[in-house]
């Protein structure tokens, strides 16, 4: 069952006979979701974003051949796997989705490694050994679910990292989620990180483990902390919460304006957007003794560097409103948890200004963003974005001309690392310092540095 819009639209969580039914109809012992962002869609392509929604079904008639697949993140060497199931296994493919890719590797590695029983027919191959070789194959980020016809629950995640995911169980059922808040949510307080690089299996039997894949090289994806994951997840035993505090005593540490904040301390205020700045921001107030105030408030909870163009602008237009008496007469710093294109925080100040503030002060807890990513966060270009169009010296002050605010300050790498709590070469932060972790993401960056050489680096 797919569908467009959110999950309680799917399953009619308003209308509990209605909900019940489709429960009812979609009962088992096993089950797999997933859920993404819509970065575009139109009445004329709606059926094109269901056809590539997760997960896939491959069908068969074997039990054991038969699956469903979802995953989070994306393939780098999609194209050469694309070519290569076209060209040498002659395969049709229905999407231009990677999803749909790795279900054919899967169902490939299924046949060749299938052993014979003495009459000759086909016999379940060892998972692990299927899942080693769909691995072998793949280069980028992923965090795999795959629930096939027999029973088994597989989960992969990939040899780097990159992306957060949990496990855990009580006394009715296993459960397995990217974020550990699902899973506190059914009551599981006991959860453990999927290790990098490994496979389990869970059954009837109970689970099954096994590191199929061991790299020294880490890349946890350091936007995931600092913007995507929830403010309560825990990736990899770090407390998302905590490390957004620290961002913001990190920001306190480096601030410009300390000794005119000490002379009237009294003037200024403090205040978040969006809602993930907010532990960074208190930190931050703390730390220089200011106020905190939540003076902006967002009018819907749409992200807006996800959405493209006409959409984005959309969005951001009247999705902020001031309370007046808390910032006027005041100078405010805006705490931002990070700025990609420099949209969204235009907005933002512009209200803020015509509310009474004296000044504005723009603080980011994320370095300037100067690569794309290929590893599944919505920046694919660097002409997009914002970091790009002013030399690295002079970025700060030009940044906070466009935005129309008195001074601007970002986060720094050692700064956000410290934060973070894994080393640098735990992390990817490739997004910052254009080092990509994995071969397919250097090849995607060389080829496509070619096509920038208008932003080329300064």
């Amino acid at each position: 069952m797919k569908k467009i819009g959110l999950v309680d639209n799917l399953f009619e969580i308003e209308n509990d006979s209605k909900s019940e039914e489709i429960f009812y109809d979609y009962r088992g012992v096993a089950g797999i979701g997933h859920v993404r962002y819509c970065t575009s869609g139109t009445a004329e392509n709606m059926q094109s974003i269901l056809n590539g929604a997760q997960p896939f079904e491959r069908r068969h008639g074997r039990l054991w051949k038969r699956f469903g697949l979802a995953y989070n993140g994306n393939l780098t060497n999609y194209q050469k796997l694309r070519d290569g199931l076209k060209n040498k296994e002659d395969y049709h493919l229905d999407t231009q989705t990677d999803t749909e890719v790795m279900m054919h590797l899967i169902a490939l590695s299924l046949r060749k490694l299938a052993g014979e029983d003495k009459n000759g027919r086909n016999i379940k191959p060892n998972q692990f050994d299927v899942q080693k070789s769909l691995m072998e194959k793949l280069d980028g980020s992923y965090s795999i679910v795959e629930l096939f016809a027999d029973g088994d629950l597989v989960v992969v995640r990939d040899p780097f990292g990159f992306k957060p995911m949990v496990y855990g169980e009580n006394s009715d059922f296993y459960a397995v989620a990217s974020e550990s808040v699902a899973l506190e949510k059914l009551g599981i307080k006991n959860f453990y990180s999927v290790s990098p690089g490994s496979c389990m299996v869970f059954n009837t039997q109970g689970i099954k483990e096994k590191q199929l894949i061991n790299n020294k090289r880490k890349a946890r994806c350091q936007f995931e902390f600092v913007y995507f994951s929830k403010e309560g997840s825990v990736f990899d035993n770090k407390s998302i919460h905590v490390v957004r505090k620290k961002l913001g005593e990190n920001l306190a540490k480096i601030e410009p304006l300390r000794d005119r904040i000490k002379a009237n301390y009294k003037n200024f205020v403090v205040v978040p957007v969006p809602r993930t700045a907010i532990p960074a921001t208190e930190s931050f107030a703390k730390k220089l003794g200011l106020e905190y105030s939540s003076a902006i408030l967002k009018t819907n909870g749409k992200r807006g560097f996800i959405n493209k163009g006409n959409a984005r602008k959309k969005i951001m237009e009247g999705a902020y409103f001031v309370i007046l008496e808390e910032v006027k007469g005041k100078k405010v710093f805006i705490l931002d948890d990070s700025s990609v294109r420099g949209e969204t925080i235009k907005q933002i100040i512009k209200p803020v200004l015509n509310a009474g503030a004296l000044e504005v002060h723009y603080r980011s807890t994320e370095p300037p963003i100067r690569h794309p990513c290929f590893y599944g966060i919505d920046f694919p270009t660097k002409k997009e974005l914002i970091a790009n169009q002013y030399n690295k010296k002079d970025f700060e002050q030009e940044f906070a001309k466009l935005i129309n605010a008195d001074t601007a300050v970002f986060q720094t790498l050692d700064g956000l690392v410290d934060a973070i709590g894994f080393k640098e070469n735990e992390l990817c932060l490739a997004c910052l310092n254009g080092n990509y972790p994995t071969k397919g993401g250097k090849k995607l960056a060389k080829e496509a540095k070619k096509k920038w050489l208008v932003y080329k680096d300064k």
